[in-house]
């Protein structure tokens, strides 16, 4: 009864708000998709990154860097690059996948570079520089586009597996001016398994 009482009450105010703007035309639907699946993993850090404050949240130190040891993305100077692993522990649901693909989110976090929309912008004080992530080949990779990072899940005998995610991160010349600075930047990701 509560339930249908509740509907009720959304659709009176929806009605409401409707003839406070009957003059408005645009018209549109939302359109949601998505899966629900029984597979249960935490990702943790490994060596290069160390947990964060907030769950979810792994920190990497990118250390003190001399702009004269980066390059432009092109160079692919990557001397001063950052590894990082990090851990995937399913503890169940995962028998029918073989891989585990991480996928990152740019415009979510502090966002494409503005001067080279393949690396991701940084906050601070610096200028003239963005991070850049290499994938297990040591290349750098297009934040902008839709690579990512793979791993096979090494199955266990309780419906559970295990992977390493390998790459690096390391900060990359944007081809504007230089000034030092704090070079700071989140980046957020998704893990998809296959």
């Amino acid at each position: 009864m509560k339930k249908v009482s509740l509907s009720l009450a959304i659709v009176a105010a929806m009605g409401l708000g409707m003839s406070a703007t009957a003059n408005a035309a645009n018209n549109g639907k939302l359109v949601f998709n998505g899966t629900l699946t029984n597979i249960t993993c935490d990702i943790g850090a490994g060596t290069g990154a160390s947990p964060g404050t907030t769950p979810g949240d792994i920190n990497v130190d990118l250390g003190n860097v001399s702009f004269s040891d980066i390059g432009l993305f092109a160079d692919n100077k990557t001397e001063t690059a950052t590894p990082i692993q990090l851990l995937v522990n399913c503890t169940g649901g995962v028998a029918q996948y073989d891989t585990v693909k991480m996928r990152f989110l740019a415009s979510k976090g502090s966002g494409q570079d503005d001067s080279d929309k393949k690396l991701l912008r940084t906050t601070g004080a610096a200028n003239g520089v963005g991070i850049g992530l290499l994938n297990a080949s040591s290349q750098l990779m297009d934040l902008g586009g839709d690579e990512t990072i793979d791993a096979d899940l090494i199955k266990d005998t309780a419906d559970g597996a295990t992977a390493e995610l390998n790459f690096g991160a390391v900060y990359v010349l944007n081809g504007t001016p230089t000034n030092p600075g704090n070079a700071d930047g989140f980046l957020p990701f998704v893990m998809d398994y296959e």
